[in-house]
């Protein structure tokens, strides 16, 4: 006799890799916008400061 084979456990883990993966496409942008406009805020910041103080 054949053994029944079940495949349940690797399609749920690929099921569950790949919506880590898509999530991941889907956070990273947001995390990495969110630190170039906080850079972009700081810099601007010291640029003012700077200009207060030669005045």
């Amino acid at each position: 006799m054949i053994p029944e084979l079940s495949h349940a456990s690797y399609v749920w883990t690929s099921y569950s890799v790949f919506g880590v993966i898509v999530a991941w496409q889907f956070i990273q942008p947001l995390i990495r916008r969110k630190r170039l406009v906080d850079s972009m805020l700081e810099a601007e910041a010291e640029r003012r400061a700077a200009r207060r103080n030669q005045q």
